[in-house]
């Protein structure tokens, strides 16, 4: 079967989400090396870092994990962004799709094109809009007015695709009739549920997401929403077996996300998600890389608790 995203011809359906898997050159060789067709890298934004606020956390539960980290230790600067691509591409080349993912904490078009436009001179075809903070601002009539004027700006002003990153706060139909009436064709979904954790965690409340199976139904949710509305999904959000998978392209998926799955077991269990025919290179030491991180000796650990031993889901 071929495969194309955004017109442009990739070799499977399998997407590495925007996560640890992708915030660094040698993670992404790890995706490329694991037969991922495409990487959405870690979020930027236009800000200056004043700190880096708190570090991350990872805290397994049943069924699924906590990620707690604050907004300077997630979200790379705009800078940063634009040297992962750089260097990661020079790299890379065209062995996996290379999509910069771009945030922004409102809805001022200058913001989003600002640094559209600098990675679509670099060369990106495809860019992420990751909408999970506007997730903050009330979602009445007025907003979605106002996103529909943002993102049909950015198509005006902008030669490459862009692909909007849905948060649980906006309504499924709502939302996805809102894209296809501003000409956006490709949505990328679905982001983090923010739960409140137990106390007994020692959790920001306002910062924690959660990462496991009750997101599948979410994802499914928006998915038909998607699909209703014509919209290219590139899906996930929930999948913790090769079934799980098959349910999202059953149910229209163009595309599948992967995340979790992988920075839970290793690079290698891309196989288990691909068709059999993929041939992989067990002996291939990039794949026993760490999934989480690039420390390589004990006292470069955060000590996160990523690498706990724990249940898998």
């Amino acid at each position: 079967m071929n495969y194309t995203l955004a017109g442009i011809p990739i070799k499977n359906y399998l997407v590495a989400s925007s996560s640890p898997l992708t915030e660094s050159v040698e993670r992404l060789i790890c995706c490329k090396e694991a037969h991922f067709s495409a990487a959405i890298l870690k979020s930027c934004a236009n800000y200056k870092r004043i700190g880096r606020g708190y570090g991350r956390k990872i805290v397994y539960v049943k069924n699924g994990y906590y990620a707690d980290a604050s907004f300077e230790n997630e979200i790379l600067t705009l800078n940063e962004g634009i040297e992962l691509f750089q260097n990661a591409h020079s790299l890379i080349r065209d062995d996996m799709l290379l999509i910069p993912s771009v945030s922004a904490l409102s809805l001022e078009a200058k913001e989003w094109i600002n640094s559209c436009k600098q990675f679509e001179k670099l060369g990106a075809k495809v860019i992420q809009l990751d909408f999970f903070y506007l997730g903050t601002l009330k979602h009445n009539d007025e907003f979605y007015q106002s996103l529909k004027i943002l993102l049909s700006t950015l198509k005006k002003h902008l030669d490459c695709m862009v692909m909007p990153k849905l948060n649980l706060k906006f309504e499924p139909n709502k939302i996805c009739k809102t894209l296809k009436d501003s000409g956006i064709s490709y949505v990328s979904l679905l982001d983090s549920i923010r739960e409140n954790p137990d106390k007994k965690y020692n959790l920001h409340p306002d910062n924690t997401s959660y990462f496991g199976p009750k997101q599948l139904p979410l994802t499914l949710e928006y998915l038909k929403a998607a699909k209703k509305h014509g919209l290219f999904v590139c899906a996930g959000g929930g999948i913790a077996k090769r079934e799980d998978v098959e349910v999202l392209i059953q149910n229209g998926a163009d595309m599948i996300q992967v995340a979790s799955y992988v920075l839970n077991r290793g690079y290698s269990f891309t196989k288990d998600l691909l068709p059999d025919t993929v041939d992989y290179d067990f002996h291939n030491p990039i794949l026993k890389h760490n999934p989480w991180c690039d420390s390589q000796r004990p006292g470069d650990c955060d000590h996160c608790g990523a690498c706990a031993p724990h249940i898998l889901p």
